[in-house]
């Protein structure tokens, strides 16, 4: 079984525009299929093994949950640990996509000294500045983290971008300028998926764990006021003023979901904001956990009699980002398409500002 599973895009392409996605998931139920009815020792086993993809962070919201669904009372310093724990686990996988993926798919070959930082990446600690922090800025940033934290107008990041520094700055030029050359005309736009502001509270994890209780594909589709939604980075970050004047500029909001991530990662290596965790219990008796992490917001949902989960769902941002009616679908609607490889190209390029980690296929559907 392939856990991870793999996204199906079908396009179909009409007068050199792509008139409807449809998007399929292929990740099966892991948490129906095997953490329901099994013990918490059995669930605490089984996490690590069962996912690669943002495993830590996948470990620190079971951990929540099934406390929370125990009437544990969770401690500051267990939140300060998994907190500490995603924070790193972020920083690691935004340092390997943009040190290594990202001039890969500008069609460069990664530098040593790139590839040595996203080597270093692997041993970074939120809890423990070190030289990592100054390789890792170095070689995505070409000066420290908080000096490009300093960047707060339009002209000042245009200014990076084109000076090319880096491949990350050669890379984010790219897709600001493919972006310009792909507009939409007024005719073609598509509206855009809300950007997920939530309260971290146990009010609205409580609504959210009811929906999922009414909704049995709930956690596969979820909503938000009942309408697709976008997590991740960009969601995160909405409120900076930089990154909000980028995604108006912005004919979509690709450009603004990369360097929002690069934002996320100078925040971290500067010290300046670590990954927000959390656990709650809801009205329903179910333990809640949740971490905000490098793809977007992870909830794990547990209810426990006699020390098993007689439920256990797991709400993760590829449910939140590539929902049928949501953000990758809103950002394919209407896009210019003059062949297939064009096509091709824009939809793996949205995926990857959505989620870098999820794999994808597409294909053509004719009328």
């Amino acid at each position: 079984m392939a856990l991870e599973g793999e996204l199906r895009i079908g396009l179909r392409v009409t007068d050199a525009h792509i008139e409807r996605v449809r998007i399929t998931s292929t990740r099966p139920d892991v948490s129906r299929l095997l953490l329901q009815g099994r013990s918490r020792a059995e669930i605490a086993a089984a996490v690590p093994r069962l996912f690669s993809i943002c495993g830590r962070s996948q470990v620190v919201a079971s951990e929540l949950a099934c406390a929370a669904a125990a009437l544990e009372h969770v401690t500051p310093d267990e939140l300060t640990r998994g907190r500490a724990a995603v924070s790193a686990e972020i920083v690691r996988e935004c340092a390997w996509r943009t040190l290594l993926d990202w001039p890969q798919w500008i069609g460069e070959t990664p530098t040593d000294e790139a590839v040595a930082a996203a080597r270093l990446s692997l041993g970074f600690r939120f809890d423990a500045p070190s030289d990592v922090d100054c390789a890792i800025a170095a070689a995505a940033f070409g000066c420290a983290a908080d000096e490009w934290l300093g960047l707060q107008s339009m002209t000042e990041l245009d200014r990076w971008i084109d000076a090319g520094q880096t491949a990350a700055a050669r890379f984010v030029r790219r897709v600001r300028d493919d972006d310009a050359a792909a507009a939409r005309t007024p005719d073609q736009a598509a509206s855009e998926t809300r950007l997920l502001d939530v309260e971290h509270d146990a009010a609205w994890f409580g609504e959210l764990s009811e929906a999922a209780d009414a909704d049995p594909e709930f956690a596969r589709q979820p909503t938000w006021h009942g309408a697709p939604a976008e997590a991740g980075a960009l969601a995160r970050q909405q409120a900076d003023p930089l990154i909000a004047a980028l995604a108006q500029r912005s004919a979509s909001r690709v450009p603004a979901r990369f360097v929002a991530r690069l934002r996320e990662l100078a925040l971290l290596l500067a010290g300046q904001r670590s990954a927000e965790v959390g656990a709650a219990v809801a009205p329903s008796g179910d333990g809640i956990g949740w971490v905000e992490n490098a793809r977007g917001l992870l909830v794990h949902l547990v209810r426990l009699d006699a020390g098993r989960a007689t439920n256990y769902r797991i709400i993760a941002p590829t449910e939140w980002n590539f929902h049928p009616a949501g953000a990758l679908a809103s950002d394919l609607a209407g896009a210019p398409a003059v062949d297939p490889d064009t096509a091709k190209n824009r939809t793996t390029r949205v995926v990857h500002s959505l989620d870098p980690c999820v794999a994808c296929h597409v294909e053509f559907e004719h009328a």
